[in-house]
């Protein structure tokens, strides 16, 4: 969208201009901020993979996504280059995925061997 605002004399035009700049650079502190969240959450709990789809690398928020989208072109995620730049930029868009297999039936640290011992019993013989 775009607005005209020659129509209107200077001091207004650069009122205008201030409010709506003010009002995007609060958009992209609330879309950095988000993205920090992102980031930590991905850290903390960190996603496995699926089968067939495999594991998630990036994960990037929505109004940055766009910005990238008008900056960088409509595919900007196909440019490998430019993928590993952004990730070398902005480390917190990075998704370290574990794997997708669950081991189950057994801790990892622990050393818990079941043996039982036979013994004989004093009236029993030995063969």
């Amino acid at each position: 969208m775009e607005v005209d605002l020659s129509n209107l004399d200077l001091n207004t035009r650069r009122k205008v201009d201030e409010i709506f700049r003010r009002d995007f650079d609060l958009k992209v502190f609330k879309a950095i901020k988000r993205q920090t969240a992102i980031a930590a959450r991905n850290e903390l709990s960190r996603p496995r993979s699926r089968d067939g789809v495999g594991s998630r690398t990036h994960e990037v928020d929505a109004f940055i996504d766009s910005l990238w989208r008008q900056l960088y072109g409509h595919d900007y995620s196909a440019n490998e280059d430019l993928v590993k730049f952004l990730t070398r930029r902005n480390p917190e868009i990075r998704v370290r995925s574990t794997g997708g297999k669950i081991q189950a039936g057994y801790t990892p640290g622990t050393k818990s061997w079941f043996r039982k011992k036979y013994e004989l019993n004093s009236k029993e013989t030995k063969v």
